[in-house]
Order: structure tokens, then C-alpha cells, then sequence
């Protein structure tokens, strides 16, 4: 629990960097962190949360008595509460000095594609630890084989999400250029929309949410960057918008049984 409350906070770092003091960044994680997420993850891990919670009946509920919440490893607990942090404090803090300055666009490009690269590689590696790890133990051949599961789908939703994303930013959205940084962005986006229900889809489930959470991904790039809000990794798409697509998902895909 205490690296998924720390990856809550890092999330919102990204989308206001550059133009945060630190004093600022430092007093934003603390209230996220202590005061935010702990009751979130109690509402939907606890087994006594309003998201899931067992009544009188022994059946796992919601507060409205329809069926628990989803979410195995965090599309929602993590990724999309540090989503609405992350755009909140984008509107808050406002846009950098030029960033919608037409002749100023090309200073606020990626300083670095390779670093992209090797930073998207390294969370899609540690994305291994964070989804199979949730199944908390491999003591018989059915906790292994369910982290083998998660692991398979863990594996195709970003490589679908990330291939559609490079796609469209190639052919289809302006100024159609091969966006290697908006390919690792997909990537990310598949990795938070199959996060919720990695444990209870099967692999061409996998593939459909991956893909929808690409196409969700592009267009919530493209509004935000339409309403000037400036977030300067796409933080908010990534983990707000896809990590609540990860949590829908399970009520349209998936058998919890």
C-alpha cells in the first residue's frame, strides 16, 4: 500500500511540472497521500468500505446493494485518483509562461524521445509487480496460474493501446507524424485501463480495452489541449480518464467467478 500511495502522488507531479515550487509540490503530495487516498483505498479494499463491503447476508456489496466494485490493482484507487489531482492542480497552478504561444510551441516538445523510451519501459516492467503482485500470494497451482493471467493481459492491452495511439497520431490526428511519445503514453493508458480488472478478463477482453482505452486516451489529449489546460505529460488522460475507463470495464467485460 505504500508504494501504490506513493505512485498517487507521483502521478499529479507530471502534470504540473515546471512551473510547481517545491514547498508547493511537497504540501500537495502530503494532503494526497495522507488525507485523500487512505480514504479511498478504504472505501474499496478495506472489505468494509462502502465499495465493497459484506452485509447481513454474507454478500459482498456496494452501499447501493448492487455488486462490489472491481478493482484488482488500482485503475481507480490509484490511477484515477491521482488523475483528478493531477488535472486539478494543472488548472490550479495554471499553463507555463508561452505554452499556447503558437511561436513558442516547438520549446515545449520532449527534451529527450530515448529517456521517454526508457521511462515508459521501466514502469511497463514494474507494471509486473503491480498487477500480478496484488494476487498477494503464489502458494498453489491457482494463484499462479492466476498471475500468469494477469500477466498475459497485462502484457496485450498496452501493446494494443500503444500501436492504435501511434497510429493515429501517424494517420489520422494533426500534424500525423510518427509521435513516439504519444506511443508511450498509449502504452501507459492500456496498462491503466486493464489495471482494475487484469484478474478477471480474458485475454481478448484484454485487447478490447486496450484499444478503447487508446481512442479514450487521444481524444482526452486532444480536449485538453482544446481548453488549454496544461498538463504537461498527459497525466490526466493517462490515469484520470483511463483509469475510470479500467473501473467501467469490469461492469461490461470480465466473469469475477
Amino acid at each position: 500500500q505504500g508504494a501504490f500511495c506513493a505512485t498517487g502522488g507521483t502521478i499529479v507531479s507530471g502534470a504540473m511540472a515546471e512551473r510547481t515550487q517545491l514547498k508547493g509540490f511537497a504540501l500537495y503530495t502530503v494532503i494526497m497521500t495522507s488525507l485523500i487516498y487512505p480514504v479511498i483505498v478504504w472505501w474499496a479494499w478495506s472489505g468494509e468500505g462502502m465499495f465493497n463491503y459484506t452485509n447481513d447476508e454474507g454478500k459482498s456489496v456496494t452501499f447501493a446493494s448492487t455488486p462490489p466494485v472491481i478493482d484488482f490493482a488500482g485503475s481507480g484507487v490509484v490511477h484515477l485518483v491521482g488523475g483528478i489531482g493531477a488535472i486539478l492542480g494543472a488548472i490550479i497552478v495554471g499553463s507555463r509562461k508561452g505554452r499556447w504561444d503558437p511561436d513558442l510551441s516547438t520549446e515545449f516538445d520532449g527534451h529527450s524521445v530515448p529517456f521517454c523510451v526508457l521511462g515508459t519501459f521501466c514502469l511497463w516492467f514494474g507494471w509486473y509487480g503491480f498487477n500480478p503482485g496484488s494476487t498477494g500470494s503464489m502458494h498453489d497451482a491457482d494463484t499462479a496460474n492466476l498471475a500468469g493471467i494477469v500477466a498475459v493481459n497485462t502484457t496485450l492491452s498496452p501493446c494494443v493501446a500503444g500501436l492504435l495511439v501511434f497510429f493515429l497520431r501517424a494517420k489520422v490526428v494533426e500534424p500525423k507524424c510518427l509521435d513516439v511519445g504519444a506511443f508511450c503514453n498509449g502504452i501507459l493508458a492500456g496498462l491503466v485501463s486493464i489495471t482494475a480488472g487484469c484478474a478477471v478478463m480474458k485475454p481478448w477482453e484484454a485487447c478490447i480495452i486496450g484499444c478503447i482505452g487508446g481512442l479514450l486516451y487521444v481524444g482526452a489529449s486532444l480536449l485538453l489541449t482544446r481548453l488549454k489546460v496544461d498538463d504537461v505529460v498527459d497525466a490526466f488522460p493517462v490515469h484520470g480518464v483511463c483509469g475510470m475507463w479500467g473501473v467501467l470495464a469490469c461492469g461490461f467485460f470480465g466473469n469475477p467467478d
